[in-house]
């Protein structure tokens, strides 16, 4: 046989090996879809850390009217993919009726106060509770906005949110900044990882 036909007989082999390769592997990746909502009062910082996740800054954000929506893809291993569906919620109390509607079909929610306000850690019961009462045993996460302000402003100490946390069987509690970046990704990382968990024990 001819030298270059056989080297490019050869170099399809190898193509076709490679291309096999690939689609094997992607015919086992999971690509999963998760719904989550992120709930608290309003000025916690909820919609500057969307933002954080999906921009990597810090963006001053005005008040969110009913609700935002956004997605952020993440690859949890070589075969899972994951799309959350992100459902920013508005803080204020005459939007909070929407709310219920809002949380059906939510598999993960991220329960934020503001770290310098007790009021809004005050107020995290009532989120809680129209989270609960209307999801499917959705993953909660607990999270301290506005870290970078502890050291001047703190009014929550992490002992009361570690007790709320406790108290109601939450898994995972962070404090987190907007304007720094503190424990961002990890939140949302984590949130991911627990949904899944959670959904293989009821598959």
């Amino acid at each position: 046989m001819n030298k270059n036909l056989l080297n490019l007989n050869l170099y399809y082999i190898k193509n076709l090996l490679k291309t096999s390769k690939m689609l094997q592997k992607n015919t086992k990746t999971q690509h999963l879809l998760y719904k989550i909502v992120i709930v608290g009062d309003g000025g916690v910082g909820k919609s500057t850390m969307v933002q954080r996740l999906l921009t990597g800054l810090y963006l001053e954000q005005k008040i969110t009217i009913g609700t935002d929506l956004a997605t952020c893809d993440f690859e949890i291993d070589e075969n899972t993919t994951v799309m959350l569906q992100i459902w920013d919620f508005a803080g204020e109390k005459r939007f909070r009726f929407f709310l219920p509607n809002y949380a059906r079909g939510a598999s993960g929610c991220l329960l934020c106060y503001d770290i310098t306000r007790h009021t809004s850690f005050d107020n995290l019961i009532e989120w809680y509770n129209i989270v609960k009462d209307n999801a499917v045993d959705p993953v909660f996460i607990l999270v301290g906005g506005k870290h970078d302000l502890a050291d001047q402003r703190r009014s929550v100490e992490f002992v009361e949110a570690i007790e709320f946390k406790n108290k109601y069987n939450i898994a995972h509690i962070f404090e987190t900044s907007s304007k720094s970046g503190l424990n961002n990704n990890i939140i949302f990382e984590t949130l991911t990882k627990a949904i899944i968990e959670k959904r293989k024990g009821i598959i």
